[in-house]
């Protein structure tokens, strides 16, 4: 697989994110990810350390997972998203987020990687 596309998205804390990214060949036809799995995480930086749990034997990374799921394993099309819990308890700010696929070969690529920026929702409700 190529290099991963590199895609900006906003996030708005405290309400539900969901976004759908699409897969294609060089001919821009679907890429058929069917029985494929994603898996996705959100952090401030690349290898942002939980301080307190981290030992120098053990970094514990911290990151929070989105949610994914194949939309149409024909059509190439995943879905990333977080609950309103989830997405309020990120601050406003800039955050780096990646998307690995498992093919049915069990292989790992990164296929998608970009900046999130989280902004507060004004209307929603805080905590």
């Amino acid at each position: 697989m190529a290099a991963p596309f590199q895609v900006n998205i906003v996030i708005t804390a405290g309400v539900s994110y969901k976004q759908e990214f699409y897969l294609t060949q060089p001919d821009k036809a679907p890429w058929d990810i069917t029985g494929c799995e994603f898996y996705a995480n959100l952090s401030k930086y690349p290898r942002a350390l939980d301080a307190v749990v981290s030992t120098a034997a053990e970094p514990v990374y911290e990151r929070t997972p989105f949610i994914t799921e194949v939309v149409s394993g024909v059509g190439g099309a995943y879905a990333l998203s977080l609950a309103p819990a989830v997405s309020n308890t990120l601050r406003e700010g800039k955050y780096v987020y990646s998307v690995v696929m498992k093919d049915v070969n069990g292989n790992y690529s990164e296929v998608l990687q970009g900046l999130a920026f989280v902004d507060i929702a004004f209307g929603a409700p805080t905590t």
